[in-house]
């Protein structure tokens, strides 16, 4: 059942590399639909939310293509895709957090390319705030929660972007 209209189409609400997810209409066809994402190459895991009727994707960014994943879904729904904003927006004046998403996504491709592709914000952030952890505890200065938290943030950003998920 192709869409008639913007309410009819399915929506990427939100996309990281290695997570997607996506806004199916009531119009799309949700049976079984988990099942044949998780069933993509590359795809670690597909949860699907009947309440808001979105759907989460986990996926191995070297192994599978964000495009294919969203064209499989949308196939399989029976929709097309609406294309994405960029930024988020709120009529015509950019969101807040689209404003943010872009921000960091230009500073993110001026680290990567500076770098070769070597470094990007998910390796470079967690290394800099446990560097500063690590600098705080051998200086002496630290307290309870501020030298541990850095380091129990950049672990957890270093932990979910930059090492790969292992399979089940």
């Amino acid at each position: 059942m192709p869409s008639d209209g913007a309410h009819e189409t399915l929506e990427v609400v939100h996309r990281i590399p290695g997570r997607l997810r996506v806004r199916v209409p009531a119009a799309g066809d949700a049976e079984g639909l988990s099942e044949a994402v998780a069933a993509l190459p590359g795809v670690t895991s597909a949860a699907w939310s009947p309440l808001t009727r979105r759907l989460l994707v986990l996926y191995d960014r070297d192994r599978a293509d964000e495009a294919a994943i969203v064209a499989a879904i949308a196939d399989h729904a029976q929709l097309d895709v609406s294309a994405p904003a960029e930024p988020s927006t709120n009529g015509h004046r950019p969101t807040l957090a689209g404003t943010v998403t872009s921000l960091f996504s230009a500073v993110d491709a001026r680290v990567t390319g500076a770098t070769g592709g070597a470094v990007t914000l998910s390796v470079l952030v967690p290394a800099v705030l446990t560097l500063w952890a690590a600098r705080e505890i051998l200086s002496g200065r630290a307290a309870p929660l501020r030298w541990s938290s850095a380091l129990w943030y950049a672990h957890s950003l270093f932990r979910d972007y930059a090492l790969p998920r292992r399979e089940s």
